[in-house]
């Protein structure tokens, strides 16, 4: 009974702890700062887990991401959306201000290889919280969102003039407004 007692006093201490540690403002949320390593392995673990968890495994597509006119599709939608300011592109560097994010944005040709189609759909479907990735699925049909999977997929293979040809949006592509949004139009004219 009294290892119970114990037990119990250490855990209610453990917890009263970390939420005067919370409550406090001690942790520092500055992105200046890297994170604790055990800080920075919890987030990671709980983004890895998660992602599995809610992306599924048996996910269908009508068309092959194989598709060279899918890849141009996401092509224009990464140029379209700024993705290349946080992810960098094959031969281009993240923007200044993405270097400096906390956590850092992944290199998607390393994405491409680590996450299976159905996590990269889920990732770009409903975005990340804590980290600037964005939620496309409101914004996006389910075709948008598998042709911007499928121009993933194509990073770790694809060269700088390959990246710049099927990103070059001469054939009017990118993607649908939802009503009342409004992407600066008039800054493109």
């Amino acid at each position: 009974m009294r290892i119970l007692a114990a037990t119990a006093v250490v855990l209610l201490a453990i917890i009263v702890g970390l939420a005067g540690y919370t409550y406090a403002g001690f942790y520092n949320v500055a992105a200046s700062e890297q994170d604790v390593n055990v800080i920075r392995w919890s987030l990671e673990t709980i983004r890895t887990n998660s992602i599995e968890r809610h992306a599924g495994r048996n996910v269908s597509l009508a068309r092959s991401l194989d598709d060279p006119e899918m890849i141009r599709t996401g092509g224009l939608h990464f140029k379209e959306e700024g993705c290349v300011a946080c992810h960098g592109g094959p031969g281009i560097s993240r923007a200044e201000f993405a270097m400096n994010m906390q956590p850092q944005p992944p290199d998607l040709k390393r994405a491409a290889t680590t996450l299976n189609d159905a996590e990269l759909y889920w990732v770009l479907q409903n975005g990340i919280k804590m980290t600037g990735m964005s939620a496309f699925g409101p914004t996006h049909t389910q075709e948008e969102l598998w042709a911007m999977v499928a121009f993933v997929r194509r990073l770790p293979q694809m060269s700088r003039s390959e990246y710049e040809k099927i990103t070059e949006a001469s054939q009017g592509g990118g993607h649908r407004q939802a009503e009342g949004e409004d992407h600066g139009s008039a800054s493109r004219k």
